[in-house]
């Protein structure tokens, strides 16, 4: 191998270190991004979450539903007769 050879080895070899350096920097922020990203994600669902607890469930839902319907026809048939 030539002198020539030699200094374009090494320059190839410092731009492809260059290039690594570049991109562990760029992963770097992209994971400090999605870290940020998944915090606020979990804190919404937290919050949503805590919104869901206070609701009623589906049988309660149905069953405040169902009564409200039988009282309705119950006053319209007294109404009525």
């Amino acid at each position: 191998m030539g002198e020539q050879e030699i200094a374009d080895l090494k320059t190839r070899i410092a731009v492809l270190e260059t290039k690594d350096d570049a991109q562990e920097c760029r992963l770097n922020s992209l994971e400090i991004d999605v870290g940020k990203k998944f915090d606020r994600l979990e804190a919404k669902l937290d919050q949503v979450l805590r919104a869901a607890q206070g609701r009623p469930t589906w049988v309660v839902a149905l069953a405040i539903s169902g009564l409200m319907t039988v009282v309705t026809g119950l006053i319209v048939y007294l109404v009525t007769h």
